[in-house]
C-alpha cells in the first residue's frame, strides 16, 4: 500500500492489552454480532483449546479491571496504591476486613439485616460477588 509506506513509523498503534475482553466487544451490525455470539457459544459448548484460551483471557480481563478498580479507589481514598505498606499494617488490615465481615454474618443470621444489606456492606455496590445461596449455606454451619 503506497499511501502508508510514507506512515510506516509515525503510526502509533497500541494493542488492546490484556486487560480488554476482545470477546466482550459487540459488532454494530446485529446480524455479525448474533452470528459471532452463535460461534462463540459453539466453541465454548465444544470445550477445545480455543475454549480453554477464550476463558482464560477473560479471566486474565477480569482480573486486570479488578486491580484497577482497587487502585482507583486506593487514589480516591487518599493513599499512594504504589506505596508499600509494612507488613503489621497488612495483618491488621486484615484482621479489621475479617472483624467487618463476622459483625455483618452475625447481624445477618439474627436478621437485623437482609442479604442484599449484607451485599452492599461488604462488597460494596457491587453486591454480586457471593449470591444470597452461598449466604445460606453459610448461616446453616
Amino acid at each position: 500500500m503506497p499511501e502508508l509506506k510514507d506512515k510506516v513509523g509515525k503510526l502509533n498503534f497500541k494493542s488492546a492489552g490484556p486487560e480488554v475482553d476482545i470477546h466482550a466487544i459487540k459488532f454494530k451490525d446485529k446480524v455479525r454480532e448474533k452470528a459471532r455470539q452463535k460461534r462463540l457459544a459453539a466453541e465454548l459448548a465444544q470445550g477445545g483449546k480455543n475454549a480453554k484460551q477464550i476463558k482464560a483471557e477473560q479471566r486474565t480481563a477480569a482480573k486486570l479491571q479488578r486491580e484497577k478498580e482497587r487502585r482507583q479507589t486506593e487514589i480516591q481514598k487518599g493513599r499512594n496504591p504504589n506505596k508499600k505498606r509494612g507488613k503489621q499494617a497488612r495483618i491488621f488490615d486484615e484482621w479489621d476486613e475479617l472483624a467487618k465481615e463476622e459483625r455483618l454474618h452475625k447481624k445477618l443470621k439474627r436478621g437485623k439485616i437482609t442479604k442484599d444489606e449484607f451485599n452492599t456492606l461488604m462488597y460494596g455496590d457491587k453486591g454480586n460477588k457471593q449470591t444470597g445461596d452461598d449466604i445460606d449455606s453459610d448461616i446453616d454451619t
